[in-house]
C-alpha cells in the first residue's frame, strides 16, 4: 500500500527539482537581457582601452556590420577581405554620404580569433574594425547581441564569419527594406505587418535560402531531412510560417528595430533568429524576407547536441513568452525609460 504513495512522492520531487531547474534557466536568460555596459573595445598595440558607444545614442556611421566568431581563425580573415573590399568600393562609389564600421564580437575562442582580428584592426583603422571581446563563450545569439547594442550604424547587419553569404547582398536587403519602410512591400512576405500599420523607423530585412532548398534536400541524407522538417515545423508553431528560412545568418535591421528587439533578446545560442521574429511579430514590427546568395562553407558547428538545444529554445520561447508569460516583452518607450 505504501509503494504507490511512496512512487507519487518521488514523482512529485523529481517534478518540482526539474521546475526549478527550468525556472532558474528562465531567470538567468530573464537577467541577461541587461546592458553590456561595463565592456569596452581595446586598441591593438597601443593597449588602450576604449568605452563602448550605444545603440540608444545617435547614429555617426551609415551602416554597421555584426560579425559574431568563435573560432574562426582559418575562416575569418577571408571574410574581412571580402567586407572591406566591398565596403571601400562603395564608400568610393558613394563618397562621404556612406560611413561604416564593422564590429567583430570574439565569443571565447580558444584559437588565434582575436589576432587574426586585430591584423585587419591594422589594415584597416580602428574606427572601422573593432573588436568585442567576450571573456568566454555564451552562443551566437548573445554575441551578435552584444555586437548590435554598441553599433552606430543607422542600419545594422548580421552576418555569420564563415562568409557564406556575399557582402553585396546587403544591397538587395537594403532594398527590400526601404520598401517596407516605406509602407510598400511590393507584394514580398512580411511577419507582423497589417495594413497601414507600417511604422517609419522599424523594419528588419531577413535574407533568405529558400530557394536554394530543393537543391539542399537532395543532397542531405534522409536523417539530417527529417531533423529539418521536424525544426520547421517547431519554427512554424512558435513564429509563424511567413518567413521560410528563420536561420539564415544575414539579417538587417534599421536603428529603431534593432534597440527594441535586441533590448527584448533573451535567448544565448541557436535560436535567437526565431525569438527575434517572435518578437517582431508580437510588437508589429514589418519583416520582408530577400533571396541571396549562399555557398556551403566546410566547418559547421550544427550537431545533434546542438539540434537538441535549440529544440529546448523553442519550447522555451513557448512556455516563458505564451504559456507562462515570465519574460516581459517591452515597449520601446519602456526600453528608453530604463536608460
Amino acid at each position: 500500500m505504501h509503494l504507490p504513495l511512496a512512487g507519487t512522492a518521488v514523482l512529485v520531487i523529481a517534478i518540482l527539482v526539474v521546475l526549478q531547474h527550468v525556472q532558474s534557466w528562465f531567470r538567468k536568460h530573464d537577467d541577461d537581457a541587461s546592458t553590456f555596459s561595463e565592456r569596452v573595445f581595446e586598441r591593438p598595440r597601443q593597449l588602450e582601452k576604449v568605452p563602448i558607444p550605444s545603440i540608444f545614442s545617435e547614429a555617426t556611421k551609415s551602416l554597421t556590420i555584426v560579425i559574431p566568431a568563435y573560432n574562426e581563425e582559418r575562416r575569418l580573415p577571408s571574410t574581412l577581405e571580402e567586407t572591406f573590399r566591398y565596403l571601400q568600393r562603395r564608400r568610393d562609389a558613394e563618397g562621404g554620404a556612406f560611413s561604416y564600421e564593422v564590429i567583430v564580437v570574439d565569443d571565447g575562442s580558444t584559437d588565434s580569433t582575436v589576432h587574426q582580428a586585430f591584423e585587419h584592426v591594422q589594415r584597416h583603422g580602428f574606427d572601422a574594425l573593432r573588436v568585442l571581446q567576450l571573456a568566454r563563450n555564451h552562443g551566437k545569439g548573445y554575441a551578435v547581441k552584444a555586437g548590435m547594442l554598441v553599433g552606430r550604424g543607422d542600419l545594422l547587419l548580421f552576418m555569420d564569419a564563415d562568409g557564406a553569404t556575399r557582402v553585396s547582398d546587403l544591397e538587395k536587403l537594403e532594398a527590400a527594406l526601404a520598401a517596407i519602410s516605406s509602407g510598400n512591400t511590393a507584394g514580398q512576405g512580411s511577419v507582423g505587418q497589417k495594413k497601414n500599420s507600417t511604422r517609419i523607423g522599424l523594419g528588419i530585412a531577413a535574407g533568405s535560402r529558400a530557394h536554394l532548398e530543393g537543391r539542399a534536400l537532395s543532397q542531405r541524407s534522409w536523417s539530417r531531412n527529417l531533423l529539418m522538417h521536424g525544426f520547421h515545423l517547431l519554427v512554424l508553431l512558435v513564429a509563424g510560417g511567413a518567413i521560410k528560412d528563420t536561420q539564415c545568418g544575414f539579417k538587417l535591421f534599421t536603428r529603431q528595430a534593432a534597440q527594441l528587439l535586441y533590448s527584448n533578446q533573451r535567448l544565448q545560442r541557436w535560436c535567437f533568429d526565431v525569438e527575434l521574429l517572435f518578437l517582431a511579430q508580437h510588437l508589429e514590427v514589418p519583416v520582408v524576407e530577400e533571396c541571396v546568395n549562399w555557398t556551403e562553407i566546410p566547418g559547421s558547428k550544427v550537431s545533434l547536441v546542438s539540434i537538441l538545444h535549440m529544440t529546448w529554445e523553442m519550447v522555451a520561447i513557448l512556455i516563458a513568452y505564451r504559456w507562462l508569460k515570465i519574460w516581459h516583452i517591452r515597449s520601446l518607450a519602456e526600453i528608453y525609460k530604463s536608460q
